[in-house]
């Protein structure tokens, strides 16, 4: 194992261990309650709005191996990603620095992390517009994020137009705006959220090679996003909540890699089922399934189709919530 895998690697267990740890405290007051049979949460209150806001964000996980499909061969990737919140009356504000990894199980038996995904982001969720009710909640979300992968390679490999993927550069930065709907989920009183959105790559500080003329190498600039997720208590263990969540994209660029505009390789789809042993922190198991344009940095020209299990934890950490 290289010395830079070692140094990622240490620097991704810490992460998690953080993470795990930030998770317990504010997850406490969040996660539970809203799965439970019986719950009269008013949703259409200022604390409640914001708990919402803080339930829906994304959990940070580690696979076990890479899974199954036409991924390479993975001992795991793993997904850090902490959350720091705060809300006040009408709005509140999270910063998520997020780091994706994978260590590779190849040839060089160096187990190496070769380029990291860095995307930290910061997205501020407004719910002022909408008055709401005991048994939905409807928001506005606007982030900002960036995704690069820490190399300063050339984009290609030499005489070629493949993307380089040892040591390649990948930069790029995106707004991305939603609506989201929130509501209870009948006498089972589990909740389902909704959301809608649209996101747009912008021009700055971004590979131009992502933006060739001629679409071949085209990222993919405008994406339609829609995502559904519910939370609802166990069956036949009520004492074990279970998260359900399907995410959608669908590339918008008149010019995409050859594809026509009605594509199904412009298409990606993902869905998690999770269950939470520990309620409080969302700590859990799941199974993934994927299918779309890869998410990692410069690996996105090609495309996945997998499965994978591992393990999860939602970790949030709040500075001020509305009174």
């Amino acid at each position: 194992m290289t010395r830079t895998s070692l140094v990622a690697l240490r620097g991704a267990a810490l992460g998690a261990g953080l993470a795990a740890c930030a998770a317990i405290a504010p997850a406490q007051r969040i996660a539970s309650a809203l799965a439970k049979r019986g719950d009269t949460s008013d949703f259409a209150t200022r604390a409640v709005r914001y708990r919402l806001v803080q339930e829906q964000l994304e959990t940070s996980y580690i696979t076990v191996l890479g899974g199954g499909g036409n991924i390479e061969k993975l001992f795991f990737e793993a997904d850090v990603a902490p959350h720091f919140s705060a809300g006040w009356s009408r709005w509140a504000l999270v910063v998520t620095s997020k780091i994706v990894l994978r260590m590779r199980n190849d040839s060089t038996h160096s187990a190496p992390i070769r380029t990291p995904s860095y995307m930290p982001r910061i997205a501020a969720y407004w719910w002022g517009p909408f008055r709401g009710g005991d048994d939905h909640g409807e928001f506005l979300s606007f982030t900002i994020s960036h995704h690069s992968n820490g190399q300063a390679g050339p984009f290609f490999f030499a005489n070629t137009t493949t993307p380089n993927t040892f040591d390649g550069s990948f930069s790029t930065n995106f707004v991305e705006l939603a609506y989201h709907r929130v509501f209870k989920l009948g006498d089972d009183r589990g909740v389902g959220w909704a959301r809608l959105g649209l996101r747009m790559h912008v021009p700055i500080d971004e590979d131009p090679e992502l933006r060739s003329g001629s679409g071949e190498n085209q990222y993919g600039r405008y994406r339609l996003l829609l995502s559904t997720l519910s939370r609802r208590l166990l069956p036949l263990v009520p004492r074990i909540p279970f998260v359900l969540q399907f995410d959608y994209f669908y590339i918008l660029d008149g010019r995409f890699q050859g594809h026509r505009f009605l594509s199904a390789d412009r298409l990606g789809v993902s869905g998690t089922l999770n269950l939470a042993f520990r309620t409080e922190a969302l700590l859990g198991a799941f199974v993934n399934g994927y299918v779309g344009q890869d998410y990692y940095n410069i690996w996105y020209k090609q495309r996945l189709k997998v499965v994978r299990v591992g393990v999860s934890v939602q970790s949030v950490t709040s500075f001020h919530s509305p009174p």
